[in-house]
């Protein structure tokens, strides 16, 4: 990988700090399918070379985003959100974090609120995605109903930003990109795979718990569902790539360690890395990427775990 391309989605879980220090290069070499069976930003599928690409994910805010980008160029989808700061005065600057006037932060968080309460009364893909820059660590979460809740977070819409718009709607808008929405033992077992293909597995965590899994919590029945599909894969000699945690806050994954070690997958862990959430460090955790075949590039910051 020459250069790392940033998706427009921000979203918590991505993973950007593994691709720069090497996760594409464990992947295979020469890949015809790539199939991104939990995409959520889609990061890995941007950063991963391959002739075609699946990008699934059952979490409708996420593909409203894929479709939105499918079907947008990036003039169109930044000049809207500029539209909507002007006409509801959101901020204008282009630093993160950059307001420390507590008045000008009430009058921002007013502007927000005003806003998003347009939002819930008239829901649109590109006002969804408008939100999401000035939301609580530019994320995006939404009740039961559909409604747009995060609180505001004093951020902003950045140059940084607009760049990797143009990144996504150069990626989405390929020929070769199939998006779907379906749960990810059905998406698996309904694709004719071969030697050739690549799945990787990016499921939420048992053991953890973001902002984009609250309302429903992944739990070890979907862990023991995710598993049978990996044995399935390695049957039909088809290659898979997971990222799981083995240990999260002092709290040990057995049930991952186990389905492992019983199957003799190999197991690696980057160096000396350590976990940053909302700003804040979690020596705790332990982050692995697990995969049935042999890695035959040196080129990343991993080691491989007995």
């Amino acid at each position: 990988m020459s250069s790392f391309i940033s998706s427009p989605i921000l979203y918590m879980g991505n993973k950007n700090r593994l691709i720069r220090r090497g996760l594409i290069n464990l992947f295979p070499k020469n890949i015809n399918h790539f199939i991104d069976a939990f995409a959520g930003s889609a990061t890995v599928s941007m950063n991963t070379q391959a002739k075609k690409y699946i990008i699934n994910d059952i979490d409708e805010t996420l593909h409203l985003y894929y479709q939105m980008f499918a079907k947008n160029n990036e003039k169109t989808i930044i000049k809207h959100i500029e539209k909507r700061i002007e006409e509801f005065g959101l901020p204008t600057k282009t630093t993160i974090r950059c307001f420390s006037d507590k008045n000008e932060v009430e009058i921002y968080k007013k502007a927000y609120h005003k806003f998003r309460d347009f939002y819930n009364k008239n829901k649109n893909s590109l006002d969804l995605y408008t939100l999401m820059f000035f939301a609580f660590s530019q994320q995006f979460r939404v009740s039961k109903k559909g409604d747009f809740n995060m609180p505001f977070g004093n951020n902003c819409f950045s140059l940084k930003n607009k760049k990797a718009i143009n990144f996504g709607c150069e990626f989405f808008s390929k020929n070769n990109i199939s998006i779907y929405k379906r749960d990810f033992q059905d998406l698996i077992f309904n694709e004719t795979l071969n030697k050739d293909d690549f799945v990787y597995l990016d499921s939420p965590y048992s053991i953890t718990t973001a902002t984009y899994n609250e309302s429903y919590k992944w739990g070890f029945n979907d862990d023991n569902r995710l598993f049978m599909v990996c044995k399935e894969l390695d049957k039909s000699n088809i290659k898979f790539g997971m990222s799981n945690v083995i240990i999260n806050k002092g709290l040990e994954n057995k049930n991952l360690i186990d389905f492992c070690s019983k199957n003799d997958f190999k197991v690696y862990s980057p160096n000396n890395f350590q976990y940053h959430a909302c700003g804040k460090e979690n020596n705790k955790q332990q982050e692995v990427y697990i995969c049935n075949y042999e890695v035959k590039n040196n080129n990343h910051s991993f080691n491989l775990l007995n």
